[in-house]
């Protein structure tokens, strides 16, 4: 008789898996399912969007009445790269056992993971609105409104590269807190290995390969390279490995998404 139960869990759970909602459904349903939880636990997401005016006004302090330097450029990577994998680390280990319940009867694992990053790019879009809003009030950029767009576009994108990464540690992570506590030992390489910091030693052996593969290089130099004059080769370069870096990271959350039962 003992027996008779888990084989007819499993089986439910095959009908359920025939009969579940297709990938278009699920994802909408996610969709407003996060949007829900964001904005239900409206203090920690006054929090999230507060962090972004909060750093703005500091950059803006420490350079205020200047233009931007590249230090101004550093910290504008660093702060995108922060925001974004904060706002996703701990999204999935938080749900784990919510999602391996609904993975049984048929949960969509690209669905699922899509619908975060859907959700985690309009944080990341409002985060870095407030942030440029807030700096550009207290320093002088003395831009065009297309070049401002483009700033918008490079730490929309570096955030967002990082919201990959943070679900990457969220969905390997085993608890909230480790997930949490992973963070910093996985930025820290980012700010240490920056041309800003080392000069001439990233140019060449294993800092300048470490430095390749970080978000923070390619914000950098597609901030710097914006202020000089933005040339179309070097920003598609950016852009494409900030988008290769996101790629990257889900295609590792969502391997270790389906392989969690």
């Amino acid at each position: 008789m003992g027996g008779e139960v888990p084989q007819l869990a499993v089986r439910v759970a095959r009908e359920a898996r025939v009969s579940a909602p297709g990938f278009r459904r699920q994802f909408d349903i996610l969709v407003d399912r996060n949007l829900a939880v964001h904005w239900g636990a409206k203090g920690a997401a006054l929090a999230m969007l507060a962090q972004a005016p909060v750093i703005g006004y500091f950059i803006g302090v420490a350079w205020r009445g200047q233009e931007p330097a590249p230090a101004t450029y550093l910290v504008f990577a660093v702060a995108s790269r922060w925001m974004g994998c904060m706002n996703a680390c701990t999204s999935i280990v938080q749900e784990r056992a919510i999602y391996r319940r609904e993975r049984m009867f048929g949960l969509d694992a690209g669905a699922y993971l899509l619908s975060k990053v859907v959700v985690l790019a309009a944080v990341a879009a409002a985060q870095t609105l407030l942030l440029l809003l807030t700096q550009g009030r207290l320093m002088h950029l003395g831009e065009s409104l297309g070049q401002e767009f483009a700033r918008f576009a490079i730490l929309w994108t570096a955030n967002l590269a990082a919201a990959g990464l943070g679900l990457a540690v969220s969905s390997f992570a085993r608890t909230p807190y480790g997930a949490v506590v992973s963070v910093p030992i996985l930025l820290i390489p980012q700010v240490l290995f920056s041309r800003i910091l080392l000069h001439e030693n990233v140019d060449s052996g294993l800092p300048a390969f470490i430095e390749k593969l970080t978000i923070t290089k390619w914000t950098y130099d597609s901030l710097s390279n914006l202020r000089e004059g933005a040339t179309a080769f070097t920003q598609f370069k950016c852009f494409s490995a900030l988008a290769a870096c996101l790629a990257a990271y889900l295609g590792l959350s969502l391997l270790r998404l389906r392989n969690t039962e």
